[in-house]
């Protein structure tokens, strides 16, 4: 069985929620799923009942992960060296085919961002293992990885409580 490519994107809510509901199901099969959260802190209520799940692999998130427009240009650089080592052990890693699905949560931020070359993720697609399922999540995907997904689904933002003030609470939004 081939797998296929997954894009959730957009500027709504959901995106991350959508993916890691595939990881779940997937595991619930008792199949292999490897999480990688880019751009993302480890604090999060779904890596707290990920860990939980034997079939799941969390791979660790920056150490120091904040938004990118709090970064200087030295945080900037220091983070596009370590997502793009990371992205190439993510890549390695699920070479040899121990791993049903992948995970890339917030990989277009990551690209936007200027943290991890657009050509380094499509040459992976490419020669990714013919039945690893691969699942990216974030804003603005480039004409180029929109033609490579099998699927994409975008979350568009018609309401949300940020807008009343009300910010990310925990257990909801993170």
């Amino acid at each position: 069985m081939s797998g296929l490519v997954h894009i959730y994107c957009g500027d709504g809510k959901g995106k991350t929620t959508a993916a890691m509901g595939l990881a779940v199901r997937c595991a619930g099969w008792q199949k292999r799923v490897l999480v990688a959260q880019l751009m993302k802190q480890d604090n999060s209520g779904e890596r707290r009942i990920l860990e939980q799940l034997p079939q799941v692999t969390l791979w660790q998130t920056y150490p120091s992960a904040k938004f990118s427009f709090r970064m200087t240009d030295a945080e900037k650089q220091a983070a596009a060296e370590w997502y793009t080592a990371q992205f190439r052990k993510i890549a390695e890693t699920v070479q040899h085919g121990a791993y049903a699905m992948l995970v890339l949560d917030e990989l277009l931020s990551c690209i936007t961002c200027g943290f991890l070359p657009e050509q380094l993720v499509l040459d992976f697609l490419e020669n990714r293992p013919e039945a690893l399922e691969v699942v990216i999540t974030g804003r603005d995907p480039s004409a180029a990885l929109l033609e490579r997904a099998d699927y994409v689904t975008e979350m568009t933002l018609r309401k949300h409580p940020y807008e009343k003030g009300i910010f990310a609470r925990k257990g909801i939004e993170y």
